[in-house]
């Protein structure tokens, strides 16, 4: 499977999707955001089953995960991904509205990248993809701004 330049954010909040993608836009990232609302769903555009089937399974450059999502949770999605060799090295960075803890310290044992507290803001979020050193497409300076019409922006 072959990495692309995508960014999957696993999130049920429309706002906090939005809020995440102006964070994207002003830290002139320019890699597409998809935001798929459910672990179930995003397992599936993963891994290439159920409504993905079609288009196949596909490998993003960075996952953020909301660990507060309905039905399975962020913790159940992050262990069913890292224990599976197609996605185990995909970084993820989990998102929640709390310092809890015994989550983080679950979800560091589990392998994430970094954790933010939301609403993610584009300091925190361009912090923690230099640490993870990822090849991020960037806008040139001077490029749109937050207050632009954001592109390449989807929702699953």
């Amino acid at each position: 499977m072959k990495p692309s330049k995508e960014i999957l954010m696993v999130e049920d909040s429309a706002t906090d999707a939005e809020l995440a993608s102006r964070a994207l836009a002003r830290a002139k990232v320019a890699n597409p955001l998809i935001v798929i609302p459910t672990a179930e769903k995003a397992l599936d555009y993963l891994f290439g089953t159920g409504a993905s089937a079609k288009r196949g399974a596909t490998h993003p450059l960075l996952i953020l995960l909301d660990l507060g999502l309905p039905n399975m949770s962020g913790i159940e999605f992050l262990r069913q991904i890292k224990r599976d060799q197609r996605t185990w090295e995909i970084p993820v960075v989990t998102l929640s509205f709390t310092k809890s803890a015994p989550a983080i310290v679950m979800c560091i044992q589990l392998g994430v990248g970094g954790h933010l507290i939301k609403p993610v803001e584009s300091k925190s979020l361009a912090g923690v993809m230099k640490k993870l050193k990822l090849s991020l497409t960037m806008l040139p300076p001077g490029g749109p701004t937050a207050d632009s019409k954001l592109t390449g922006r989807k929702s699953g």
